[in-house]
């Protein structure tokens, strides 16, 4: 197992200048490809693993009646500012567990009817104005994938040659986790809901691998739950938008922000989708993995996607015995504090580097 610290991350790949060049287009050593993992560890896994889990509909019912009770609680029952404050971050945090449940739906690993999975995910997941269809081509299909590869896995950040050509990178390069600016404090608190809104009213029309979508249907879920937001905030009336969507945005955001930027954006870019390099497992207290539904186990996600987060714990014990030597695992607070001692952009595949100043830093 590779419990990595970084303190000590700028020491651990660090090639000679004259060599960048050379390694800027090599893949990543020792790649190997998702079916090599799964072949390898499923002889060693309990096949009830593989099943559905329809429990997690009681647990998503729980987090949407909590939710209709924070509303109530902010619009209507005439409680003082201080808890509607409260209120608001509770309701967020639930609106964030519904989504990790969303997430798991779309993969099939709570029920199997796609019908269901894309109602329940399209009312559920609202609060994102996330499309049931986009997410189910974009994270399932491009992201899964084709993982930390470049252009094609729509999370992955982009190397210095496309920074230097897109107007969009350099604008929100400051916002960025690394980049030296005051700004970056904030991109945990919106960039998931920011991103994906411009890529389905934006980007997916400019983007070819984005082609086979059914972008109609996309426009007709997107609307759908446009409206049911300006619903809402009819509902709770101005004087609580601050309460009941501005601060439940921003946590349910930075509750699903935190582990995605850590699972991912301090590994390396990948030819080959090899979980065990492109991604990152982060620990936490257990109530806040329970409660994060085991999302940071994201190496194990990403080898079995259909498998439910309720037995991500299983497969991590099964990957300690196979591949202790080259598992990786981190904290979740040392992954936070990694993100903000190194930049977004890539040098080549196993090099992060700084735009502005050109200071380089390894990945993972």
């Amino acid at each position: 197992m590779i419990e990595l610290d970084p303190l000590k991350m700028k020491e651990m790949i660090a090639p000679p200048a004259s060599l960048l060049k050379q390694v800027e287009h090599d893949p990543v050593e020792e790649e190997r490809k998702l079916s090599f993992y799964r072949q390898a560890l499923i002889k060693n896994l309990d096949p009830a693993i593989f099943k559905p889990n329809p429990w997690r509909l009681g647990l998503m019912a729980v987090f949407v009646a909590v939710s209709f009770a924070m509303v109530y609680l902010i619009a209507f029952a005439g409680i003082a500012w201080p808890f509607k404050l409260l209120s608001g971050i509770v309701l967020g945090v639930c609106t964030g567990n519904i989504a990790f449940i969303g997430h798991e739906l779309l993969h099939g690993s709570i029920i199997r009817s796609q019908r269901v999975q894309d109602f329940l995910f399209l009312f559920g997941v609202a609060p994102f104005f996330l499309s049931p269809t986009y997410w189910r081509y974009s994270h399932n299909r491009l992201h899964h994938g084709h993982s930390q590869q470049l252009i094609t896995d729509p999370d992955a950040f982009p190397n210095l040659r496309i920074f230097k050509l897109s107007r969009f990178m350099k604008f929100m390069f400051p916002y960025t986790p690394g980049s030296g600016h005051k700004r970056s404090l904030l991109y945990f608190f919106f960039w998931f809901s920011f991103h994906n809104f411009a890529a389905q009213v934006w980007m997916r029309f400019r983007n070819r691998g984005f082609d086979q979508m059914n972008h109609k249907r996309v426009n007709w879920e997107l609307g759908f739950q446009l409206l049911l937001g300006a619903g809402y905030l009819y509902l709770i009336g101005p004087s609580n938008w601050v309460w009941g969507f501005i601060v439940p945005t921003m946590m349910q955001n930075y509750w699903l922000m935190s582990y995605i930027a850590t699972n991912h954006n301090l590994s390396p870019l990948t030819n080959v989708n090899d979980p065990l390099v492109n991604s990152l497992t982060v620990t936490n207290h257990p109530i806040l993995e329970f409660l994060s539904l085991n999302f940071g186990y994201h190496v194990e996600h990403h080898i079995f996607p259909h498998v439910n987060g309720k037995h991500s714990k299983v497969v991590h014990r099964q990957l300690m015995k196979q591949y202790s030597s080259i598992y990786k695992i981190m904290p979740k607070h040392k992954a936070m504090r990694a993100l903000y001692r190194t930049p977004r952009i890539y040098k080549n595949s196993r090099q992060l580097v700084h735009p502005r100043t050109g200071e380089l830093h390894p990945t993972l």
